[in-house]
């Protein structure tokens, strides 16, 4: 929960920016579609398969982030990095109409890489003392 008296962050705004474009653009896409203006890839097949592709930003820009900060590639960089892995490879395999019942092993195959790998469990919370958001510190390993 975000405090009364915390100013809303800058860099939410610019997150939301680019959803809010490319929505838009989307809506425009499809608008001028059916207004008649021909729009040859939306009559292709799995084109749709490329907001799949949006979404692996997600996980890159979290582990792009996670390196900036601590400036090395740790368990929670390689772990959001094999994540961006996965919703690619979704996206790679509707798009280039690959068969399923051939590539599955590459998921299972992606499974055990992350199994290998440590998972982010920190927390974010509020540090009073510095008056700042925070990730709290991953729990030890035993």
């Amino acid at each position: 929960m975000v405090p009364a008296d915390r100013p809303p962050s800058p860099a939410g705004h610019h997150w939301r920016l680019f959803p809010a474009v490319a929505i838009i653009a989307i809506g425009v896409l499809f608008l001028a579609n059916n207004l008649g203006y021909p729009l040859d890839f939306l009559t292709r097949g799995n084109w749709w398969a490329l907001f799949i592709l949006v979404a692996a930003m997600a996980p890159a820009t979290r582990a792009f982030e996670l390196y900036r900060r601590h400036g090395r590639v740790d368990g929670a960089v390689i772990y959001y990095l094999v994540c961006t892995t996965a919703v690619v490879l979704v996206s790679v395999m509707f798009l280039a109409n690959l068969d399923w019942g051939v590539w599955w092993p590459l998921f299972v195959i992606l499974a055990g890489v992350s199994t290998l790998v440590r998972r982010p469990y920190g927390v974010r919370r509020y540090r009073a003392a510095r008056g700042d958001w925070d990730d709290a510190p991953n729990p030890p390993e035993r």
